[in-house]
């Protein structure tokens, strides 16, 4: 984007293993101004860790993180809009990520929200659906081998989803502060926003605990939300996309073309929106191990250990291929243990026929 005459800024987490200890050999490039943070605080909602521009980690222990990711954005968007030049803001905040002390003893919990909204969702409960907990067993591997889920872990996860929408909470209030910033700089018809996330979340369907790194639409289904010029109120594009389409979207947009990358740019305008000609499949992959996130998640052998390796569900990598289109909704994968996982989807959800 800088290549593109755009100044980029960055607030929040850019990636695991980003530490307190490795932050800057070398520190990353790429930024006009920065604040990211650092492991291993980094799901630690109320003990954040961050660098600015490449400088000494500053804590920020006893305030809320996602408020401070939001807070540094603000002076971003700030700085960005006093120049001439058009501009690119990232903002990643960790809501609705579990709260997990990285350091030795691993101890993972439900998100931690702000206070100003422990009165939200008292009454929420996990959709009761075909796949909720259910009577047998689905899926490959060790997903075979789960238990159902008794009633202290049901009123777990529960709870684990209310707070989930209470983190959100924040993250809501962040955007709409954004949005009225642009407002009232009188820029907001000239910007583009994107909103979505880098992956979904399990919690009790299919039997299991707090987690992510499942291929069911749980998992991989994610928001993406476009406003821009050009950009139809309320219009629902067929496309199926992944975040590899998002780099040359954007790029797109900013009259940067590229021919290197695995992702194609994504229709906003136009009919292709309603009708794109080449997107009905998306790659799903994951290497490694199912960590579960709550307390009660126990996949291994023994219930702790450091980052949650030694209660995760080994022999989790798989490849898979997910299919949509107008009268079809297929999901297909093969295994680290040489199975095979074939679904059909009704009406494009999370239901098995």
């Amino acid at each position: 984007m800088q290549n593109a005459g755009y100044n980029t800024y960055y607030s929040g987490k850019l990636y695991n293993a980003h530490t307190i200890d490795n932050y800057n050999s070398p520190h990353v490039n790429g930024f006009n101004g920065s604040d990211f943070i650092l492991d291993p605080n980094t799901y630690e909602y109320y003990n954040a860790m961050m660098t600015r521009n490449g400088g000494e980690p500053v804590s920020y222990k006893g305030k809320y993180s996602p408020d401070v990711t939001f807070e540094k954005a603000y002076d971003f968007l700030d700085e960005a809009t006093m120049h001439s030049d058009p501009w690119f803001l990232t903002v990643a905040p960790i809501a609705p990520h579990s709260n997990i002390k990285l350091r030795p003893p691993y101890e993972p919990d439900m998100p931690a929200y702000a206070e100003r909204h422990a009165h939200l969702f008292k009454d929420y409960k996990i959709p009761r659906d075909a796949n909720f907990n259910p009577d047998k067993p689905s899926g490959v591997g060790w997903m075979k081998q789960l238990k159902k889920l008794n009633d202290t872990e049901i009123e777990y996860n529960d709870e684990f989803q209310r707070c989930r929408l209470r983190a959100l909470q924040s993250v809501d209030e962040g955007v709409e502060t954004l949005v009225k910033m642009l407002e009232k700089k009188g820029i907001m018809d000239n910007t583009y926003i994107f909103y979505t996330t880098d992956n979904g979340y399990h919690l009790s369907q299919h039997r299991l605990h707090a987690g992510k790194e499942c291929g069911f639409d749980t998992d991989i289904h994610i928001p993406l939300i476009v406003r821009g010029p050009g950009v139809a109120p309320g219009r629902v594009s067929k496309a199926v996309t992944s975040h590899t389409d998002l780099a040359p979207t954007m790029l797109d947009i900013a009259g940067a073309k590229r021919d290197d990358f695995d992702g194609l740019s994504i229709p906003l305008t136009g009919e292709d929106v309603l009708k794109p000609s080449k997107m009905e499949h998306v790659n799903v992959e994951y290497w490694g191990m199912a960590i579960p996130e709550g307390r009660l998640g126990h996949y291994g052998g023994v219930k702790d250990g450091w980052a949650g390796y030694a209660h995760a569900a080994r022999n989790n990598t798989y490849k898979a291929l997910r299919l949509i289109g107008e009268d079809y909704s297929l999901y297909y994968s093969v295994w680290c243990t040489d199975e095979h996982h074939r679904l059909g989807f009704a009406a494009q959800d999370d239901r098995l026929l």
